[in-house]
């Protein structure tokens, strides 16, 4: 007697990301106790993408000492265009703001819904 046994077995593949390279550039003013800044984020390898940036603000405070604050933002864009940004970070009073820059500018190319729907076979 023989007998026989199938077993189907389902792998999920993860999709692996793109990673782009991106640019970013800054203008930043002192407005009082604020740092006051706008800026754009651009690449040129992929027309939809998104990504996570830094900005840093760097300031010298009442007694002297020099001082930084970090916050991570995030960007997207879905036209090929250049994403821009504008904000405001507190740095108190008395102070003296000395730079603020975008760091860690991080770039991932995202398919767009168009490219999800051709078919499998026809993709290269």
């Amino acid at each position: 007697m023989q007998t026989e046994k199938q077993y189907e077995i389902l792998f999920e593949t993860i999709q692996h990301k793109q990673y782009c390279k991106a640019t970013a550039s800054l203008e930043y003013i002192q407005m009082n106790t604020h740092a006051r800044y706008n800026g754009t984020i651009e690449n040129e390898d992929c027309g939809v993408a998104e990504g996570s940036y830094t900005i840093s603000v760097r300031f010298r405070d009442e007694d002297g000492q020099l001082q930084t604050i970090e916050e991570k933002r995030t960007w997207q864009s879905n036209n090929g265009q250049p994403h821009i940004f504008e904000d405001e970070t507190y740095i108190g009073e008395n102070v003296d703001l000395i730079r603020v820059r975008p760091r860690k500018v991080q770039c991932i190319c995202v398919q767009s819904s168009a490219a999800n729907d051709i078919p499998q076979e026809k993709k290269e």
